[in-house]
């Protein structure tokens, strides 16, 4: 794809646009950015030394007028008006994902896909193949987005990727030689609308593999026909007794899934050389926090839909008292309380605006242990007065009701909790 001197628009001024704007100006494209809130000071800063125009507080005319390439960031749906006004006038528009692609100088690339496990799966496979001697550079979703990595990247570097429906939304050449699907359940309807969408979306990411590719892919997820790439199904029998230590159902698949797509580059990975608890030791991700009163206090706020905290509830005894609520995403909540009732929780506290729905879903289901709270600090002190054996925050929820990003609202809760004990 031709840069140097193309009239480029870019979409947003998170991490992903800026990295975005400042690779495609320094490759000679003259570059707008365009963001719909105000501008943190240091983006402006950044902007204005790469020499990259912009504009804040909305999406003006503009930034079409002058677009031969729009550059959407994620966060930006598809069915954007500004991306439907795009379309309507002919520019193309491609994402930061197919743009690294495009430039990527190696095309030994692994990406990991999946409504939950992602990240994990990403890290398991990233710590397994350099405990092999492998070079590995990880970007994209969760890391640093993919034409930043680009100046680490040479022709024989392992590439790993965690790719979101939200990116496959704008790849039309992306190719990895090995893709991986961790699991499929209902997640960002709000945005995607249906699951047949959601799904075909992240099958996207099959949709440029040949023959000689690899599709690791979980063994319940059905898949659309027209399949080129080598499948490989996997559900965590595969290791046959190999895990280094007791393991919850979805972390053996997502290990299973990790080891396989590493044995499709190199036949020869040693999965007893991975230091498995580094590699599970994720922030946010059942993270254990403190124990305070003799409750042991857990941060599992990454898990923003509700298949997430179902598999988190697998580790915990009846004595636990969960967390739940934020932003919901359109979920049917009727899974997540089954495995409520069947856990016998000793309580449920429900916060942020999902508040209302799950006590809904919970009282239609027979189960009345819940309580209200209105924030994190409330939650702490119900806990604390209940005195289950464990507190889990696993919200089921997306998290812009109350904080930026799902990392903030952890860190406030380790901060609570650290702050009292």
């Amino acid at each position: 794809m031709r840069i140097t001197g193309r009239r480029v628009t870019v979409l947003g001024a998170g991490q992903t646009g800026l990295a975005a704007a400042h690779f495609l100006s320094a490759q000679g494209a003259q570059v707008y950015l365009s963001e719909r809130a105000a501008l943190a000071p240091e983006a402006a800063h950044d902007l204005e030394a790469w020499g990259v125009e912009y504009e804040q507080d909305g999406h003006s005319e503009r930034a079409l007028a002058q677009a031969e390439l729009i550059v959407p960031s994620p966060g930006i749906p598809i069915s954007a008006p500004i991306l439907r006004a795009a379309r309507r006038r002919g520019i193309p528009i491609i994402g930061e994902l197919e743009l690294g692609y495009l430039a990527c100088p190696s095309r030994r690339i692994i990406a990991v896909t999946g409504s939950v496990g992602k990240t994990t799966t990403v890290s398991l496979i990233e710590h397994l193949l350099r405990a092999n001697g492998h070079q590995v550079v990880r970007a994209g979703n969760e890391a640093q987005p993919f034409v930043a990595a680009l100046p680490q990247i040479g022709p024989e570097t392992i590439v790993l990727l965690e790719v979101s429906s939200f990116q496959l939304e704008t790849v039309e050449k992306f190719r990895s030689q090995v893709s991986v699907f961790t699991c499929f359940a209902p997640n960002h309807l709000d945005r995607h609308g249906t699951l047949a969408a959601y799904l075909a979306l992240k099958c996207r990411l099959f949709h440029c593999q040949t023959e000689g590719d690899w599709a690791i892919v979980q063994r319940q997820i059905e898949l659309p026909s027209g399949l080129q790439a080598r499948l490989v199904r996997f559900d965590g029998s595969e290791l046959n007794g190999l895990e280094q230590r007791e393991l919850l159902p979805h972390q053996c698949a997502n290990l299973a899934a990790a080891w396989l797509a590493c044995r499709a580059l190199d036949p020869e990975i040693q999965l007893a050389r991975l230091e498995l608890n580094k590699a599970l030791a994720l922030p946010h991700r059942i993270q254990f926090v403190a124990q305070v009163a003799g409750i042991d206090f857990y941060d599992d706020s990454k898990a923003t839909c509700s298949a997430a905290t179902q598999a988190a509830l697998q580790g915990f005894s009846s004595s636990l008292v969960l967390i739940v609520g934020g932003r919901s995403k359109g979920e049917d909540l009727s899974q997540l309380v089954q495995a409520i009732r069947e856990r016998d929780l000793k309580s449920v506290l429900l916060m942020g605006e999902a508040a209302p729905q799950f006590a809904r879903a919970l009282s239609a289901a027979g189960y009345r242990r819940f309580h209200y709270v209105d924030n994190l600090s409330e939650a702490v002190r119900l806990a604390l007065e209940l005195k289950p054996q464990s507190c889990l925050l696993s919200p089921a929820c997306a998290s812009f009701d109350q904080f930026s990003n799902y990392r903030e609202r952890g860190r406030v809760f380790q901060g609570i909790v650290r702050a009292v004990a």
